[in-house]
């Protein structure tokens, strides 16, 4: 996991703990940063993907491989 990923985790978690230290009761901005986040996770992971030749489906690495 590169360092730039980790900090990314670091941040995401905090969102998303501190949402569950409040009750759950995220402010539409919280949700729009939380969406946000996770959009460019993705689009992270699918980059990863395309470098390595792969298709990128449901939030992961898909196709290429095999014996």
């Amino acid at each position: 996991m590169t360092s730039a990923r980790k900090g990314f985790s670091a941040i995401l978690t905090g969102i998303l703990v501190a949402g569950v230290l409040q009750g759950c009761s995220l402010t539409p901005a919280q949700q729009e940063a939380i969406r946000q986040a996770w959009e460019e996770r993705d689009a992270e992971r699918e980059r990863e993907c395309r470098r390595a030749g792969r298709g990128f489906v449901a939030g992961g690495c898909a196709g290429g491989g095999g014996p």
